[in-house]
């Protein structure tokens, strides 16, 4: 045991002229801080691929700047090379933009670097500590914001661009989740989601070929949060305008043989495992609400 704690007591006792009336009072306790998580969860988070995904290299000290260094190398080169455009990094210099669902801050870091005004919202379950150590050793910038709560910490119309990584969040995109993004965006804002596809790769290798367990066994999910459709999406985010959803990644060796002779690029757009949706936040919704609060006002 740690030798500042070899003594600690649980109550200190305030003093009085006697003894009789002295009141014990509690000792605030400081929270514990959050273990550093695995860093091979970490990474196959990161990389978008399953668990059981072992890597046979020894690599670099985890969490030092080498190995953040080589996890961005190998999650927009490698596994994720569609990233970079989907996430539109380069696109938003001296833009306000929020990450939700920020895992080990990779994206954030690549958007604070093109000028990007970026804030990152930890849940109680992310590494805040990880990333603000990263930034400081690229010298980076940003605001981190910690969450207690559905409701998101801003005030109405503050992002210009709001990114929501969900691939590894256990709860479905429910609309009062959905409206709080609504909410944060200024008029005319756009959000970027990732959401995991329940028709991916290894439904329709169920359906269209159901015999293969026999010989060959398809890689589990690399997410872990429920999976949905475009359809679905599109529902959620109805209030929104301009939706765009797109399949992307599919990686060559969690396909049947047979199938691996096609393009990849073409059937990552049809049984890709990961959702991206764009979206935007109607101009119009300002006006209205404006135009609401005027006739408020007049019939007072």
């Amino acid at each position: 045991m740690d030798s500042g704690f070899a003594n600690l007591k649980l109550f200190a006792v305030e003093s009085s002229d006697s003894a009789e009336h002295a009141t014990p009072l509690p000792i605030p306790v400081a929270p514990v801080p959050l273990a550093a998580p695995d860093p091979h969860v970490a990474a196959t988070h990161e990389l978008i691929r399953p668990h059981t995904v072992r890597s046979t290299r020894h690599g670099c000290e985890p969490y030092s700047a080498a190995w953040f260094d080589e996890l961005e190398q190998k999650r927009y080169q490698r596994h994720g090379h569609w990233l970079p455009r989907a996430l539109e990094f380069g696109r938003h210099p001296g833009e306000s933009l929020l990450v939700l669902g920020c895992g080990l801050g990779t994206d954030a870091a690549h958007y604070a670097r093109t000028g990007t005004n970026v804030t990152v919202a930890t849940a109680p379950d992310e590494h805040a500590q990880l990333i603000q150590d990263n930034f400081a050793r690229h010298g980076l910038t940003a605001d981190f914001v910690a969450l207690t709560g559905v409701r998101l910490p801003f005030a109405d119309g503050a992002f210009d661009v709001v990114t929501w990584n969900a691939l590894y969040d256990p709860t479905e995109p429910a609309p009062f989740r959905v409206d709080e993004l609504f909410r944060v965006l200024k008029p005319g804002g756009k959000v970027i989601g990732l959401f995991p596809a329940r028709y991916d790769t290894a439904f329709w290798q169920n359906i269209l070929l159901p015999l293969q367990r026999i010989y060959w066994q398809c890689p589990p999910a690399p997410s872990t949060a429920p999976k949905t459709t475009a359809h679905e999406l599109r529902r959620v985010f109805a209030r929104f305008a301009e939706h765009r959803v797109m399949k992307r990644h599919l990686r060559r060796g969690e396909l049947p043989h047979i199938w691996r002779i096609m393009p990849l690029i073409f059937l990552e757009r049809l049984i890709g495992r990961v959702l991206v949706l764009k979206a935007k936040k109607p101009i119009l919704a300002a006006r209205l609400q404006l135009n609401q609060v005027d006739l408020g006002r007049i019939a007072a």
